[in-house]
């Protein structure tokens, strides 16, 4: 676990290893990222159509899993050949280094955000154990109220189309405006004046 945590935050352990599919990297950074306006209209139809199989086909869960297994194994397979043979040394310009360096780094920047969640957690429960432990609580009684309440292959449709469109809405700022709105809604709702930076 920890050697692949050192991967995912080192940028240059990270570009090391994503060299062998350095051609695709560009190519996917442009489409989580919607470099076109249709990329997000593409990446919801895939999950869509996903999730839609999984629902028709209704498989068991050790069918589902070792499909996911399947298509992950074979993309790790076969994305390095595929980059190989469409690999030109001619073809690699600077804006695609530049591509390459951007994705190297928002994923190293995410792994590291994601990490210094994990500690932030562990700080807070040797600093306050009876509040980490009473928000811990509450929040799992809360997911399981959700997860009773609502489909689960419903929920694990939304979760990943998200986590699919997040790179977007971070990219184009959507999720920090609406979260801002949202914010600063609650705030007027309790009559909180907002500061004002």
């Amino acid at each position: 676990m920890r050697n692949r945590m050192e991967i995912l935050v080192n940028e240059e352990l990270l570009r090391e290893k994503l060299i062998p599919c350095r051609e695709v990297c560009p190519v996917l950074l442009d489409i989580f990222t919607w470099k076109q306006e249709v990329y997000p209209v593409v990446l919801s139809s895939l999950v869509t159509i996903f999730f839609g199989l999984l629902w028709y086909l209704d498989p068991s869960v050790l069918t589902a899993v070792s499909t996911i297994g399947l298509i992950l194994t074979a993309a790790d397979f076969f994305l390095p050949i595929l980059s190989k043979s469409v690999s030109n040394p001619e073809s690699w310009t600077p804006e695609k280094e530049r591509k390459f360096t951007v994705f190297i780094n928002r994923i190293a920047y995410y792994s590291v955000q994601t990490w210094n969640f994990h500690v932030s957690l562990g700080d807070w429960k040797r600093e306050k154990p009876n509040m980490y432990t009473s928000c811990i609580i509450v929040a799992l009684l809360f997911l399981a109220w959700i997860g009773n309440a609502v489909n689960n292959l419903l929920l694990a449709y939304l979760v990943v189309l998200f986590l699919t469109l997040f790179p977007g809405l971070m990219h184009r700022r959507i999720l920090h405006i609406y979260v801002s709105k949202a914010t600063l809604t609650v705030l007027q709702a309790l009559g909180i004046k907002p500061k004002r930076s």
